[in-house]
């Protein structure tokens, strides 16, 4: 890069941390421009420390997990005292983890922000407190600790193992538990009441971040034109998606369906018009005459075979024209999209592929993924939501 844009790119790169109130972006404008910012850091880093440095840092960058999955393992966040601080010695007793092991891993961490040390105690820092003040994050940092890291750490393994699997069972997960071939993520998590409910918040963590927000799913379908229509949010966990499309659209009727029994589920959103309903979306779709089906990051997890499933399970229950409505993730063309985008979807493709042999789709597969299922549906359309990582997918079923 040449001298006058490395000095263009930094001067840039000042200016936004001047000015923290750019770096929390709200209008679609300033959302571009602080992507447009962050997209140059790459072009900026490798500028800084050269080719071979960065792929050596890349190398062993699966380093800088370990810190955070002993913070998580051990429960070092909730140990250290909000507004105070603690001693090693301290932190010892309460983890039964050797003092220098914990300075050693600890002082790690807080080249990541993560905690810091004043006169040899541990302290917090903004970003360690938040493993304390909020629990989706925590549940999400737990998931990814304890899943997606060990999955990530035998993924090759099993892909020798099991070569173009899409069994969830045959993954880097069940080698990681020493079961290779026995257990799936889903399975593991069931067996343990505290990690299902983890593993909920960590999913709704995660589909309500940057990006994934629920405006822009209200915002990018035009509901209102269903009038008093019927929706039906499939697989819609605790229906905060279908609670902010009643709102906005108050005569539309929201059915909200989730495996799980609606007591433990329900959520009392008022001014809605929502309805609960128990319901396994691999099973016939109880729902008749619906003038939509609404799926919210409910296939980027499946197989091919299980998303088919699940389409040619709502087929019963299709009035001709109803629509598809899939709000999903899709694999973009290489550096069609911003480079942070792209680099998280192709990063969340990547833990489908460790964690339960699955996959993100780009637009074309999708539209084989209808066609597989049933020649009566009819795709639509595929495109980004306004301002969103997510795009929505549309079909129709023509009878």
């Amino acid at each position: 890069m040449p001298a006058n844009s490395l000095v263009s790119l930094a001067a840039a790169v000042t200016e936004a941390l001047a000015k923290p109130e750019s770096l929390s972006a709200s209008s679609p404008e300033e959302q571009k421009a602080r992507l447009d910012l962050i997209d140059l850091l790459p072009e900026l880093n490798a500028a800084l420390v050269g080719d071979v440095e960065h792929l050596r840092e890349l190398a062993w960058s699966a380093v800088h997990v370990l810190p955070v999955a002993a913070i998580n393992r051990w429960g070092i966040a909730k140990l250290v005292p909000a507004d105070g601080d603690i001693s090693y010695e301290e932190l010892a007793k309460a983890t039964g983890v050797s003092e220098s092991i914990l300075r050693r891993i600890l002082r790690h961490a807080m080249t990541s922000r993560l905690f810091c040390e004043e006169n040899g105690k541990v302290a917090h820092t903004p970003t360690s407190k938040l493993l304390v003040e909020n629990e989706y994050l925590a549940a999400f940092v737990d998931l990814h600790t304890e899943v997606a890291f060990k999955s990530l750490a035998h993924t090759m393994d099993a892909l020798k193992k099991w070569p173009d699997s899409v069994n969830p069972r045959e993954t880097g997960y069940s080698i990681a538990l020493g079961k290779p071939g026995e257990i799936s993520v889903y399975e593991d998590v069931a067996k343990d009441p505290v990690r299902t409910v983890n593993f909920g918040r960590a999913m709704q963590f995660f589909s309500s971040g940057e990006g994934y927000e629920v405006t822009s799913l209200v915002e990018g379908y035009p509901w209102g034109k269903l009038g008093k229509g019927t929706v039906v949010d499939v697989g819609g966990a605790n229906g905060f998606a279908s609670a902010a499309i009643s709102k906005a659209f108050p005569d539309l009727k929201l059915i909200v369906q989730d495996i799980r029994m609606v007591e433990d589920i329900k959520v009392d959103y008022p001014g809605t018009n929502i309805e609960w309903m128990q319901h396994d979306y691999f099973k016939p779709q109880p729902v008749h005459g619906a003038d939509v089906y609404f799926y919210r990051f409910v296939f980027h997890n499946f197989y091919d075979e299980k998303a088919i499933e699940t389409l040619r399970a709502t087929i019963p229950a299709l009035k001709k024209g109803a629509r598809i409505l899939i709000n999903d993730e899709i694999l973009p063309e290489p550096g069609k999209i911003s480079w942070r985008n792209e680099r998280a979807i192709r990063g969340l493709d990547a833990i489908m592929l460790a964690c339960m042999s699955g996959h993100e789709r780009g637009v074309s597969e999708w539209e084989e993924l209808f066609k597989k299922a049933d020649s009566r549906y009819k795709f639509l359309s595929a495109a980004p939501a306004p301002n969103s990582k997510m795009w929505l997918v549309e079909a129709e079923w023509t009878g």
